[in-house]
């Protein structure tokens, strides 16, 4: 009864009838010099693992990237700022990644699906992997 009385007596905030939740605030330089050549690059996310039909994200899946060479990506300083100009293939799959992406790193698609803890043909790498801490880091800077 105490209970009821204390809930009953605490207010709501009302958000209005056009509320929309902020964006996540993505590094997109982190993304440039560390997710596209350490996560989707070197594990071969657009073209598939070697062995396999390939094609993953180019063709096969509804996550569209495109595969980019080491030596097309941008050059990075020490403090991971791209130092060239972005290449069109980079800047399109940056803008396809962030439908992936949650404000929770370990919720967003973009950490559980390459894990394989969430539906995903095959794990990419283990939860233990840099590329899987590199996805964390990437996201939980941008919900800060």
């Amino acid at each position: 009864m105490c209970c009821a009385l204390f809930i009953a007596g605490c207010g709501t905030v009302d958000l209005g009838d056009n509320f929309v939740a902020p964006p996540i605030q993505l590094d997109e330089d982190f993304f440039y010099c560390r997710i596209q050549p350490e996560v989707l690059t070197e594990h071969s996310c657009a073209n598939g693992g070697s062995g396999e039909a390939g094609m993953c994200h180019s063709a096969r899946s509804a996550l569209r990237l495109i595969s980019i060479e080491p030596a097309d990506l941008p050059k990075c300083d020490a403090d991971g700022h791209a130092l060239d100009p972005i290449p069109p293939d980079a800047a399109d799959n940056l803008e396809a990644i962030r439908f992936t992406v949650q404000g929770n790193a370990l919720s967003s698609p973009l950490y559980l699906r390459p894990v394989n803890r969430a539906s995903h043909p095959r794990q990419i790498f283990p939860e233990d992997d840099p590329a899987a801490a590199l996805v964390i880091e990437w996201i939980s800077q941008g919900g800060q």
